[in-house]
């Protein structure tokens, strides 16, 4: 699955309330579920599996992004949720990130996972590009940043 397929308008939240990681995780996580009709237990799962990733290493990338993943086992598509806050969040990076990229992948196919994040870090390797992602005021102002 391409990156630009996992994106949907009703899984971006502009601007985000999280003051940190974890709070950060929960809400782009909670969007999900909401969207997806999952249980209090499955959310709390989901945010369980990112937050073990997250205790290897942090996801924090350059220009203030942060990338948290996890696979899910059973997971039929993968999803993307972004988020842009307002307020920088430290999330174990050398600046604080304002650009969330919240990736979910079916654990039985890789492949998804990978071909995710490696067209998240191409497509914000790009200062112009993270700028207005940044600057975003509205979900509709990030999705039409990936599809006009």
């Amino acid at each position: 699955m391409a990156f630009l397929e996992a994106i949907d308008k009703d899984l971006i939240k502009v601007p985000m309330t999280a003051k940190n990681s974890r709070e950060a995780i929960e809400e782009l996580v909670s969007l999900y579920a909401s969207h997806n009709g999952l249980s209090p237990a499955e959310e709390d799962s989901i945010v369980s599996l990112i937050m073990d990733r997250e205790s290897l290493g942090s996801t924090a990338m350059e220009n203030g992004i942060a990338i948290p993943h996890a696979k899910i086992k059973g997971l039929k598509k993968a999803a993307v949720m972004i988020g842009v806050s307002r307020l920088p969040i430290d999330f174990g990076g050398e600046k604080p990130s304002t650009i969330f990229f919240l990736v979910l992948a079916p654990e039985e196919n890789p492949a998804d996972h990978i071909q995710i994040l490696s067209s998240i870090a191409k497509i914000c390797s790009s200062t112009l590009f993270t700028r207005m992602l940044s600057s975003a005021k509205t979900r509709e102002d990030v999705y039409q940043l990936f599809f006009d």
